[in-house]
């Protein structure tokens, strides 16, 4: 097996393009030879398909190489200077539904600041909550030769083509969400715990009638979040009740006639915790228009902790999610997986916490 320096700053990848250039040069391998199979490079470096792919691209884009689909890799340098690369091998991708909210430009900060470490520039895309825009993204990426790509999938049920990049081995690292029946590295939240600890401290502060509102959003993130509440009520011996859960179309906007007939047709409702913050604040408005105080007739919280909930005329209280720990995690294990350090799925579930402000009423008890 050939050795590569595991744990150096170059990519495994890298290192392996640069010894298969030796053989060019050198003559071992000459112009119409062709390389061996990927299953046999695989064997000799000791990485994965997907790393050996790396390196092969990177060949390609420097003119030494030519892949067929069907016949295999062949040699194509004749002993004069390639072309001048463009160094698309020290670019990462990172790719999210919508651009919106400080969550996700607070990611972005993390994946920036991660990548700079490493040496790295991002292509940063946004595909308008589109799945089949997400798809052509992707694809477009990869073709760049983009050495990995961290995205955060529109929803938890598109899974192509991000499942096919995951199986060829391609570096992808998902946020926030994972997909439905796809095994792939991600990091993100700990929704369930987040929602469960508000559900319980509304709970504490006496709250019987919990209304759930929640984005129309088949993700994982979401349905986490509702197990979160649900688990709250079953614990306090509080029947779960359908009626005090919510579901809203959310994008571009979320619309507040529906908030508002929810509120004036569950007039038991205490206090409601909202799936994030924006739906926090279309409730909040909501709350308003129906002659409801906040949190004098309905205690509110959400989930993010984003930019404008503390600057509200009562500020909000919500779940604090890490986005910038989210950003620089999901690089550090792409670029992990890049170097082909990584065995099996990384799956990690970054800690959130609770921050009380004055629209769940705490001060209300004190």
């Amino acid at each position: 097996m050939t050795q590569l320096k595991r744990g150096a700053r170059e990519p495994l990848y890298l290192q392996i393009a640069a010894l298969l250039t030796q053989r060019i040069l050198s003559g071992e391998l000459k112009a119409g030879d062709s390389l061996p199979p990927e299953p046999e490079l695989c064997k000799e470096f000791g990485v994965a398909r997907g790393t050996i792919r790396q390196a092969l691209a990177e060949l390609e884009a420097e003119g030494y190489i030519r892949r067929e689909r069907g016949r295999g890799t062949f040699v194509v340098w004749d002993g004069k200077q390639p072309r001048t690369q463009v160094d698309s091998t020290r670019q990462i991708g990172f790719v999210v539904p919508y651009v919106r909210d400080s969550f996700v430009s607070t990611i972005l900060l993390g994946v920036e600041e991660a990548a700079s470490r490493r040496g790295l520039s991002v292509t940063f895309k946004h595909v308008e909550n589109d799945p089949d825009r997400q798809a052509q993204v992707l694809n477009d990426l990869v073709a760049h030769n983009l050495a990995g790509v961290v995205i955060y999938p529109v929803d938890s049920l598109h899974v192509e083509p991000i499942a096919s990049l995951a199986r060829s081995g391609y570096p992808v690292v998902l946020i926030d969400r994972y997909l439905r029946g796809v095994v792939t590295d991600y990091v993100m939240s700990d929704h369930f715990g987040g929602m469960l600890r508000a559900a319980q401290h509304l709970l504490h502060l006496g709250h019987r009638r919990i209304g759930f509102i929640a984005w129309r959003d088949p993700a994982i993130s979401i349905e986490h979040r509702l197990a979160g509440y649900q688990r709250a009520l079953i614990e306090a011996g509080i029947p779960l009740d359908p009626a005090l859960v919510l579901e809203v179309e959310s994008y571009p906007a979320i619309d507040r006639e529906p908030l508002c007939r929810f509120l004036e047709q569950e007039p038991r409702i205490s206090a409601v915790l909202a799936a994030n913050d924006q739906t926090a604040l279309a409730v909040y408005e909501a709350a308003r228009r129906v002659g409801l105080r906040v949190p004098e007739d309905l205690a509110l919280v959400g989930f993010d902790n984003l930019d404008f909930t503390s600057h509200l005329e009562v500020p909000l209280t919500t779940v604090a999610q890490p986005a910038i720990d989210i950003g620089r995690t999901a690089v550090e294990v792409l670029m992990s997986r890049i170097q082909g350090e990584a065995i099996g799925p990384q799956q990690i579930i970054l800690p959130t916490r609770l921050i009380v402000r004055r629209s769940c009423g705490a001060h209300l008890h004190r």
